[in-house]
C-alpha cells in the first residue's frame, strides 16, 4: 500500500491562505486609505466651494447695506428739501396774507367819512389807527370788522377829539384780534413729535 505524505501540500495551503488574507486586509487598508482621501478631498472642495459662496454672500450684503445707507441718505435729502418747500410755502402764502387781509380791510370802511392814518399787522392782531367825524362812523367800522370774520373780536383801545385841517374828527385806534384758520390752530396744538415729517 502507497502512503502519501501530505504535510508540505498542507504547510503551503496554510501560507497560501495567510498570505491572500494578508494581502485582502492590506488592499482594504489601501482601499480605506484612498476613501478616506478621496472622502477629504471632496469635503475640501466642498468648505472652500462653500467659504467662496460665503464670500460672495458677505459681499452681496456689503453692496445691499451701502444701497440701503445711500437710500437713508437720500430720504433725509427728501424730507429736508420737502421742509424747504413747506417753509417757502408758508413764507409765500404768509406774504400773499397780508396785503389780502388790508385789501379786504380797505373794503369795509365807511366811504368818505374816515381815512387811515396808521395799520400794524402781525400773526395775531392788527392795529389800526384812524380819524373819522364821529363816533357813529366809529361804531359801523367796527360792526362791518366784526361781521367780515376776519377777526374773532374787535376792540376800541382809544377815542379823542382832535382838530384836523381846522376841522374837529375824532381820532380812534382799534385792536382786531386775527381769526386762526383751523389748520393753523390744529398745527399748534399737534405735539412736536406729530410736527416732524417723516412719521406716519
Amino acid at each position: 500500500m502507497i502512503r502519501i505524505n501530505l504535510l508540505p501540500y498542507r504547510a503551503t495551503r496554510k501560507k497560501e491562505d495567510v498570505r491572500k488574507q494578508v494581502t485582502v486586509f492590506i488592499l482594504g487598508i489601501i482601499l480605506l486609505l484612498v476613501l478616506l482621501v478621496a472622502g477629504q478631498g471632496y469635503l475640501s472642495a466642498r468648505t472652500a466651494k462653500m467659504d467662496n459662496k460665503l464670500d460672495g454672500l458677505k459681499k452681496e450684503v456689503a453692496q445691499y447695506e451701502e444701497t440701503a445707507r445711500k437710500v437713508e441718505e437720500y430720504k433725509a435729502e427728501l424730507q429736508k428739501l420737502q421742509q424747504q418747500i413747506e417753509v417757502v410755502g408758508q413764507l409765500e402764502a404768509k406774504r400773499e396774507a397780508t396785503p389780502i387781509l388790508l385789501a379786504k380791510i380797505a373794503d369795509l370802511v365807511v366811504t368818505g367819512r374816515m381815512q387811515f392814518s396808521r395799520m400794524r399787522v402781525d400773526d395775531q392782531t392788527v392795529a389800526i389807527d384812524g380819524l373819522t367825524l364821529d363816533n357813529e362812523t366809529v361804531a359801523e367800522f367796527m360792526t362791518r370788522l366784526e361781521r367780515s370774520g376776519l377777526f374773532t373780536g374787535v376792540t376800541l383801545s382809544s377815542s379823542r377829539q382832535t382838530i384836523q385841517f381846522d376841522v374837529e374828527v375824532k381820532e380812534f385806534k382799534l385792536v382786531c384780534t386775527r381769526k386762526i384758520e383751523k389748520t393753523a390752530l390744529a398745527e399748534a396744538e399737534a405735539p412736536a413729535d406729530a410736527k416732524k415729517p417723516g412719521r406716519r
